[in-house]
């Protein structure tokens, strides 16, 4: 090993905090590596008919940067259009309000992954500003799911109704990974945004611990909700992403701080039933015994389409035939989550999106009226809101405004954070491991686990990816899209979308939750299944 490799990997192993870059946690891939070069290759090949990057860098580009040794040499990384990044330099979010906008700063976590040695070869279509569940709202138009049927089978001449959606609002990364033009992705998750596109994808979706990557250079959308997620054709690749941009960071108010990362590894540490499973490379016939599996009763839904259901079965069956003890637990508060989400989402929306006014971000009306008159100085913000936000972002920031109100905010904002609050306090009494924002001392060591269980296990979705113009869709069944992933989101807790068979052609994916910090073992869990 070079001196200068060397000296990369111990910065990077004191800036994160994790024993990682030592080389004490290495993760084999099951699939065969893609080169910065094959993957614009392949952006260049599908793209056009996939519509999942927004922009890309050139082979030139790729071929006159500077390449940087490290653990993720030569992976091109896509990073979804609401991250900044220096090259390409939009940061779009996928709205005219930013249509050209260029940010003075890179993401924190584009940082860290450069600094590591991979390359950012493009910038991924997503719903504008992060809002909606199929990719259909955005300037760049709707991106495609690569298992559509027709498109698989090459059949000519398919129509708008043989499209099929990659989910939202990060459709673009997940389809970007699926067609295999990139290696990993970024997205952004507020209430299922990385999960659910992966699902219908058939990658991999991980939404780690609120705060355990920095959303630095990430653009708001529901601030106490919004989470940088990753997302790979395999939970190994996932796990070298994220071992990577894990760290702590002083930009970032809302990222968890060193002490607080040491607090959650002696929690964890502290679990004697979790010592032997939580070894990567355990190859023993069932490396997962000790681990106690919950199925949430009220993710049993009537909407849940009978595939979903068997997938779910049968990933029961894949974690007990592993050694997992699968138990039934209930979340009672599960099916007020949905209303109370889009009731703060919403709210967030509006605060954090009153900033595009033309005059401090975002492009400005060519409509100019004359300011001197107090009411023309509020059209012309009007106009520069009306011309730059979509239909549904407008339609957001309208709810937003109005639960916020003095008249609806005691009818729907505060009761919306008071279920939040008690859907997080159901995960902490159906979970084993304490949350360690309450908990201080370690779990006392006893020959008996304690009550509780390690993981959950849902569908991620209802029902595999729908048509892009299904005519039965409508506004709120956009809405009930996310009814398998708010709850996490609103707890705050860690959670991943794995590939779970198939429905009609289309891939079906099954969810895995875990404790508040817990992102290794679930990450461990979900590598077995």
């Amino acid at each position: 090993m070079s001196r200068s490799v060397r000296a990369l990997r111990l910065k990077l192993s004191r800036h994160a905090g994790f024993q990682t870059y030592a080389g004490s946690r290495q993760y084999r891939s099951t699939f065969a590596p893609i080169t910065v070069l094959e993957a614009l290759e392949a952006i260049s090949e599908r793209n056009p008919e996939l519509n999942a990057f927004a922009s890309h860098i050139t082979p030139a580009e790729a071929s006159a940067s500077e390449s940087r040794e490290g653990p993720l040499m030569d992976w091109p990384i896509a990073v979804k259009a609401n991250i900044a990044t220096a090259r390409p330099s939009v940061t779009s979010c996928a709205s005219r309000a930013l249509y050209t906008y260029t940010s003075p700063f890179q993401a924190t976590v584009v940082d860290s992954l450069e600094r590591a040695g991979a390359a950012v070869v493009g910038k991924t279509n997503m719903d504008e500003f992060g809002m909606g569940s199929k990719n259909k709202f955005s300037i760049y138009g709707s991106a495609l799911n690569p298992h559509t049927p027709a498109l698989v089978a090459k059949q000519d001449g398919m129509t708008e109704l043989d499209r099929h959606s990659p989910g939202g609002s990060s459709g673009g990364s997940a389809a970007a990974v699926a067609a295999g033009m990139c290696r990993a992705a970024l997205g952004s998750d507020t209430g299922g945004s990385v999960r659910l596109p992966a699902a219908w994808c058939g990658v991999v979706g991980f939404k780690p611990t609120f705060g355990r990557i920095s959303r630095h250079g990430l653009v708001a959308y529901g601030s106490s909700l919004d989470t940088v997620g990753i997302m790979a054709r395999d939970v190994a690749d996932v796990q070298s992403v994220f071992d990577i941009v894990a760290v702590p960071d002083s930009l970032d108010m809302t990222c968890m701080t060193s002490s607080l990362r040491a607090r959650i590894k002696a929690l964890a540490s502290s679990r004697p039933w979790i010592t032997q499973a939580h070894r990567p490379n355990r190859s023993e016939s069932a490396p997962l015994a000790g681990i106690r599996v919950g199925i949430p009763e009220e993710y049993w839904v009537n909407e849940l389409s009978e595939p979903a259901l068997e997938s779910w079965r049968a990933g029961a069956s894949r974690l007990a035939a592993l050694g997992c003890e699968v138990v039934s637990v209930s979340l009672p508060h599960t099916p007020s989550a949905l209303p109370a989400y889009y009731a703060l989402a919403w709210a967030e929306a509006s605060s954090n999106l009153a900033r595009y006014d033309g005059i401090r971000y975002g492009r400005r009306s060519d409509i100019r009226p004359d300011t001197r008159n107090l009411q023309n100085a509020s059209q012309k913000y009007a106009n520069t809101r009306g011309e730059g936000f979509g239909a549904e972002v407008q339609r957001r920031i309208l709810l937003g405004t109005y639960v916020m109100s003095s008249a609806a905010s005691e009818h729907y904002f505060t009761p919306s954070q008071k279920i939040r609050r008690l859907i997080q306090e159901e995960f902490d009494n159906v979970f084993a491991l304490p949350n360690a924002l309450s908990a201080t001392q370690p779990l006392a060591l006893s020959a008996s686990r304690p009550l509780g269980v390690d993981v959950l296990l849902f569908p991620t979705a209802t029902d595999a990816a729908p048509r892009l113009d299904d005519q039965e869709d409508s506004r709120v069944a956009n809405y009930v899209n996310d009814v398998m992933t708010v709850p996490a989101s609103l707890a705050g807790i860690p959670a991943i979308s794995i590939p779970a068979g198939h429905a009609d052609g289309m891939p079906l994916g099954l969810q895995l939750v875990a404790q508040y910090g817990d992102d290794d073992l679930l990450l461990c869990v979900a590598r077995h299944l």
